[in-house]
């Protein structure tokens, strides 16, 4: 399950390194490349390549960025940022560009033809009034995912799945773009880690809320809400 600590850790682990190096000054001279991650499956790869890269020698800031794909790297002015990702890279499914604005995610997989699916939030945007997409006479499933979170990813192909056995399920999809989004910031404070589920029943009752990936519990949660209370 992708958590809010492993989403943050190595922003973390920084700070925590330039303090204990007394708030270690970066250099004038030091220079900032950024590298986007093309057809990512999901942001694991780009944190790997960030804590690589950040233990060469030379290198003295990294961070990658979750909904742009995109990584930072401060280095000095002899080290070989690009070069030197393309080597750790190597095998990688993903393609390493030089510059900023081509990042991307491999796209969400398409629905069934007829399934009962929408997405109703979109990088983040804030939806006041979850209610408002319960649909009543089906299941509803809102799910709070990202694209770049690989659970929520296998959440979503088992979703498809059970809406191609199913017709009573309805299935509302809100990215929340990241953790400090509006969205997330309004239903998802107290949330340790994505995929987030809330399953309603036909009658539109709150049957449960699931945080992580637990594909047995929500199967057993969309059983129960068929049959209604």
């Amino acid at each position: 399950m992708i958590s809010k600590a492993s989403s943050l850790r190595f922003t973390a682990a920084l700070a925590l390194l330039l303090a204990a190096c007394g708030g270690a000054q970066i250099p004038k001279d030091a220079r900032t490349t950024v590298l986007s991650l093309a057809h990512l499956d999901c942001s694991d790869c780009g944190h790997a390549l960030a804590k690589q890269l950040g233990e060469r020698p030379g290198v003295y800031k990294t961070k990658f960025d979750n909904r742009t794909a995109e990584l930072t790297v401060v280095a000095a002015p002899s080290f070989d940022t690009f070069g030197t990702a393309q080597k750790l890279a190597m095998g990688e499914e993903y393609r390493l560009e030089l510059g900023a604005g081509k990042g991307n995610y491999i796209a969400w997989t398409a629905p069934p033809e007829g399934a009962d699916v929408q997405t109703v939030a979109k990088d983040g945007a804030d939806v006041p009034d979850l209610s408002t997409h319960v649909v009543r006479g089906k299941v509803t499933v809102l799910d709070f995912g990202a694209i770049w979170c690989d659970p929520c990813r296998k959440l979503d192909d088992h979703m498809l799945a059970t809406l191609q056995k199913r017709n009573d399920v309805a299935y509302r999809k809100l990215d929340i773009g990241d953790w400090d989004t509006p969205l997330a910031q309004r239903y998802l404070k107290n949330v340790p880690a994505l995929p987030y589920v809330i399953v309603y029943d036909k009658n539109g009752e709150k049957i449960d809320a699931i945080a992580g990936l637990d594909l047995a519990r929500l199967d057993a949660a969309i059983g129960k809400g068929a049959q209604g209370r």
